[in-house]
């Protein structure tokens, strides 16, 4: 597979480093909604370096469709409305950036919080429907794992469903 660079950000001498490394070549790149400001804590400031990253990236000669934008995760336990500003922002870069995915760590969602595993299952199947196309999870996570495929299914990801059948027959429901 072609590899991916993890990760650029509008942090100065992180983008000094790293823009001569995917400039011209066909790898893929996270680009990091973060900037020499800190993390962002809204959806406008998300966006805002979102855009900025991709701009440069594609002035830089990056396709689009090798950028994997990461509006940044942040625990909903240090700030309540984080989940939500996360998931707006995933539309939001979707919806305006044609061509471009957005990626995340997911776990970050849950950080200090007990049953984390129901809050990144519900997180990642609420990003899914906002346009989230890439996820840092846990493969062997069986639940998490059905979820992403119904939410898939739901939101016209798969195709007469042929994935969901495919996943129930090899009973991954279970």
């Amino acid at each position: 597979g072609t590899p991916m660079i993890n990760s650029i950000s509008l942090e100065k001498e992180r983008y000094d480093a790293l823009l001569p490394i995917v400039s011209g070549t066909d790898l893929k790149v996270v680009a990091l909604c973060m900037s020499d400001e800190g993390m962002p804590e809204t959806t406008e400031d998300r966006v805002k370096i979102a855009d900025q990253l991709i701009n440069g990236l594609v002035q830089n000669n990056v396709k689009l469709e090798n950028i994997y934008v990461d509006p940044l995760v942040q625990p909903i336990s240090t700030k309540s409305t984080f989940g939500l500003e996360f998931l707006n922002a995933v539309e939001e870069i979707m919806t305006r950036f044609k061509g471009v995915h957005t990626i995340c760590g997911l776990s970050n969602i849950s950080y200090g919080l007990p049953v984390r595993k129901l809050l990144n299952k519900t997180c990642a199947v609420m990003a899914v429907a906002k346009g989230l196309d890439g996820l840092i999870v846990n493969p062997l996570d069986k639940e998490m794992m059905a979820g992403l495929i119904a939410a898939e299914t739901l939101i016209g990801r798969d195709d007469y469903c042929v994935n969901y059948l495919k996943a129930y027959r090899e009973k991954k429901f279970e």
